[in-house]
Order: C-alpha cells, then structure tokens, then sequence
C-alpha cells in the first residue's frame, strides 16, 4: 500500500510538470466566465477536488472544442487523479490521435498511467487476467514512447520509475 501511496504522489508530480510545459492551451477567449471556470479547475485539480475538477475541465472542453489540445490534456488527467482510469484513457487517446509533440507524447504519459492504475486496481482484486496483462503491456508501450520521445519532460524520472514498476507488475501478472 505504501508502494502505491508513493507511485500515485510521483505521478501526481511528473503529471504537474508535464502539464506546465505543454505547448499553449489556446485561446480562453469568450468572456470572464470560461477564465473563471479555467482557475476553479486548475485550482481544483491542483488541491484534490477531483470530481470539481472534472466538471469544470469538462465544460471547458465542450465550449472550446478541438482547438484547445492543453485543456483536453488537464481534462484527460483530472480524470485520471479522480480516479476514472477508463475515461482518462478516452479523452488522452483523442488527444493522441488529433496531436503531435509535446502534448501528444503526455497524453501518452496519461494514457499510460491510467491503464497502469487500471491494471493495478485488477491486481489487487487478485484478477491476472489476459486483461490486466494487456492493461500493463499497453502502459509498458505508452510510458515507452513517451520516455523514447520526450524524456526531458520526465526530469523528475517519475514515468521512469513507473515504466520499472510495470516490468514488475507483468511479471506478477504472470
């Protein structure tokens, strides 16, 4: 448990320091309410208020739009220190897909963090499943790429240190 404690707060982190060097969030515009939700939700995320964060961030994203890849990636992680590993995994895959550099490649650090604790939430159900080994394999590759493209944004060396605690978790997963 103390493990997992440790893993969660690295990831907590390596996730601030990555959103803080994304490329430009777009534009805010559209009044003194976007900007408003924009600081409830980073404030939010930033002091634990997970589920806030989450319905903030989300109405961010549904009045921006595409245009706007940061506000998708911090989305994509309030989903994911909320606990909602399934969905984070969605919004950083949407990301992945329409978006190239910096913010694609921690999407991918999302993304993979979030199978990792998905899968990890299986092990500790005692469930080794073709699932979970797959959970873990497609975290292993997207923490890979991530530390393969980016790994300057890993300065930390959390992702790093979570890419080594996979190889351990797919070993017990058999």
């Amino acid at each position: 448990m103390k493990a997992r404690k440790l893993s969660v707060a690295a990831a907590v982190c390596v996730m601030a320091v990555l959103l803080m060097s994304c490329e430009p969030a777009g534009s805010l515009s559209g009044g003194s309410g976007r900007a408003n939700d924009y600081q409830v939700a980073r404030q939010a995320l930033e002091t634990g208020n997970y589920t806030l964060a989450v319905q903030r961030y989300r109405r961010l994203v549904t009045q921006t739009g595409d245009a706007a890849g940061r506000l998708h990636l911090e989305y994509a992680h309030s989903l994911l220190r909320a606990g909602r590993f399934e969905e984070a995994i969605d919004a950083a895959s949407g990301i992945i897909s329409g978006n190239s550099g910096s913010l694609a490649a921690n999407a991918r650090a999302v993304r993979g963090t979030a199978r990792h604790q998905q899968a990890r939430d299986l092990l500790a159900q005692g469930q080794r499943s073709e699932v979970t080994r797959t959970l873990l394999r497609e975290a292993q590759a997207d923490l890979g790429e991530f530390l393969r493209s980016h790994a300057q944004l890993d300065a930390a060396g959390a992702m790093a240190a979570r890419a080594q605690m996979i190889a351990v978790d797919l070993r017990e997963a058999g």
